[in-house]
This record gives structure tokens, C-alpha cells and sequence, in this order.
């Protein structure tokens, strides 16, 4: 039933066992169980509709009277008829979890993921799929179960692929990316520009950016050795590793002041990576991010655009115009990277 591996504890094959000795229900059964179930959650969600109306608990007597009951027996004999109906529709189709994550095990990979988690999350899956389920649209449970089981132990699977965790719409993203990037080579003869390659994979040039960068991080090890600038080059001592530098004792006031020039000097950086260094220069006066020593005497911190404005000889209109605008271009980009962040891959 699983291919043998270190990732499949025995425990998980007897589990494998168990979920095939359950037997399926029959389509009529199936839809009969839907039923309950949807009926018992719609109760559940007229409670909690109840709940935030009143802002308290409901009464048994207004959540009868909400959901058409004539006492809280009936209510309840509904509810535990629709988890009884839910755990069964469950039970009898956990082989199709099991099914999905056979296919990484089968192919290689039970080496690189833990199949007990995989199991875990698509169990999950199935759970949420069965308390969706509308047995009135026509089509059968396994259906639309199986999408949501692939989909969690696809995710599943991604995340335990790397050490640092990748959303897996970006995996996605950069998989399409990469397989794009050879087919072009592929028919121009030569690497693709990135605005080739973006064009090709429906994506800016931004996102193109973001999404390697994102799957180029690189975890190092706590053992690694460094190079301690402030230590004579002695071949006799021992070598600073990583871990010597995360683990030693730092002065708080001057690890968060190191923490901020670095914050500044990166905010400063991105600024002028996207507007005009006028634009930049401006932001900076304005928000008190440029350096003291770079400002006249007695100027220190935001300044008024008054004060922008005779700073720079620009009239105070002009200058409020600039950073509006710099802010309009800012909040632009930023809502393209969510826009990148929340799509559907």
C-alpha cells in the first residue's frame, strides 16, 4: 500500500490499513449524509450569526426560534445527526488522502517529506471539504474533495521543502518563470530579457524580481567560520564561526542604534530605486530621513515644506505636489506586490 520508506512510520501503514477496511457509502447514502451535514452547519452559523448580532451568547430559546425549532431537543438531535453524517463522509473517503499522498511516496520522494504530515494536512482538507460540500449541485463528493486534499498536500509538500518558508503561490510563480525562461532560450537562441521573460510569464518585471529573490534565500549553518575583523589573523586560534557572532553579548543601545542606520540606509536604498533622486531628496528633507550634517545650521528633523520649499528654491505648491506624487507612485507599488502576494497561482 506505501512504498517502503523512512518517511512511513508504521504507525502510518497500520492507519493505511484501517482507513481501507471502512467502506464507502453508495451516492444516495453520500448525498443523504451531505444533507445532515450542511443542515447541522447551518445551524453552527446561525448561532455565531446570533452571537455577533447581540454581541453575547443567544438563548436556547432565540437560537430555536432563528433556526425553526420547536425546542433545543430537536436542535440538538440536528446537530449531532450532521457530525455523526460529516465524521462518517469523512471516514469512508480518508483513502483518497491516502491516495494523493501514495503519489509523492511512489515517486521518490518520501526521502525529502514527512508523509505523516502530509497525510495530516490533506485529512484536514478532507474535514473542510465535507462541511462545503452541497450534495444539490449534482456532482459527487470525491470530486470535489479531491481538489481540496491535492491542494493541501500540495502545500504541504512545499513547505516542507525548504528551511525557509516559500508561500507556495511564489513556488508556483517562480516554477512557471523557470520553465518559461528555457523554452524562450530555447527559441531565440540566447537568455531572455527580464522584460521578455516577464511578458511571457504574465508578470512585471517587479514581480519577476521579487519572486527569485525569494527563492534564491539561502540558509547557512550556525558552524559556518567567519571572518572577525577585529581579531589578529592567527592561524593558532580558534575561528569565529556564525554562531560566536548571533550568540555574543551586545550593547543594547548600540545594537538598536547599528539596527536603525541599517533600516534607514535599506529605506533609502528602495526609495531610490523607484523615483527620481529629486523626489528622493525631497521624502528625505520632509520626513526627517536626510543627514544632519548634510542640512544648514540649525535645521534638524522633518521639516515644514516651508522649510523644504526654501531649502531647495522651489515654491511650497511645487514641492507639496512632488511628494504627493512620490507617495501616489510608493502606494502603487505597493499595492502591485500585494496584488502579486494574494493571487491565485
Amino acid at each position: 500500500m506505501y512504498k517502503k520508506s523512512a518517511a512511513v512510520p508504521d504507525s502510518l501503514v497500520d492507519y493505511a490499513h484501517e482507513i481501507h477496511a471502512v467502506s464507502r457509502v453508495s451516492p444516495k447514502e453520500e448525498k443523504e449524509l451531505g444533507a445532515k451535514t450542511q443542515e447541522a452547519m447551518r445551524l453552527q452559523k446561525m448561532y455565531e450569526d446570533l452571537q455577533s448580532k447581540h454581541g453575547r451568547e443567544p438563548t436556547d430559546d432565540e437560537w430555536c426560534a432563528a433556526a425553526g425549532k420547536i425546542n433545543m431537543e430537536a436542535l440538538e438531535q440536528v446537530l449531532e445527526e450532521g457530525i455523526e453524517a460529516k465524521n462518517q463522509l469523512v471516514a469512508s473517503n480518508l483513502r483518497m488522502v491516502q491516495r494523493v499522498v501514495n503519489l509523492y511516496i511512489r515517486n521518490g520522494l518520501g526521502s525529502e517529506y514527512n508523509a505523516g504530515d502530509l497525510m495530516q494536512d490533506g485529512t484536514m482538507a478532507l474535514i473542510r471539504a465535507a462541511e462545503k460540500y452541497e450534495p444539490e449541485r449534482g456532482f459527487r463528493f470525491s470530486t470535489y474533495a479531491m481538489y481540496w486534499i491535492r491542494s493541501a498536500v500540495k502545500r504541504s509538500q512545499t513547505m516542507q521543502s525548504r528551511i525557509v518558508n516559500v508561500p507556495q503561490r511564489i513556488h508556483e510563480t517562480y516554477k512557471r518563470v523557470t520553465k518559461t525562461e528555457a523554452r524562450l532560450r530555447k527559441e531565440l537562441g540566447r537568455d531572455p530579457t527580464k522584460v521578455e521573460l516577464s511578458a511571457a510569464c504574465d508578470i512585471t518585471v517587479v514581480q519577476l524580481d521579487r519572486c527569485r529573490r525569494a527563492m534564491q534565500q539561502a540558509a547557512f549553518s550556525l558552524d559556518a567560520e567567519v571572518q572577525n575583523t577585529y581579531k589578529p589573523n592567527n592561524s593558532n586560534s580558534r575561528k569565529d564561526t556564525m554562531y560566536d557572532l548571533v550568540a555574543s553579548k551586545v550593547d543594547e543601545t548600540e545594537y538598536e542604534k547599528t539596527q536603525r542606520l541599517l533600516m534607514k540606509e535599506h529605506l533609502i536604498s528602495t526609495l531610490r530605486r523607484y523615483l527620481s533622486p529629486h523626489e528622493v531628496d525631497l521624502l528625505l528633507l520632509r520626513y526627517g530621513l536626510m543627514d544632519e550634517r548634510a542640512l544648514p545650521k540649525g535645521m534638524s528633523g522633518p521639516l515644514t515644506i516651508a522649510e523644504v520649499s526654501k531649502l531647495v528654491g522651489l515654491k511650497p505648491d511645487k514641492v507639496r505636489r512632488i511628494i504627493i506624487n512620490s507617495q501616489k507612485q510608493l502606494r502603487h507599488l505597493m499595492k502591485e506586490w500585494e496584488d502579486f502576494e494574494c493571487e491565485s497561482v
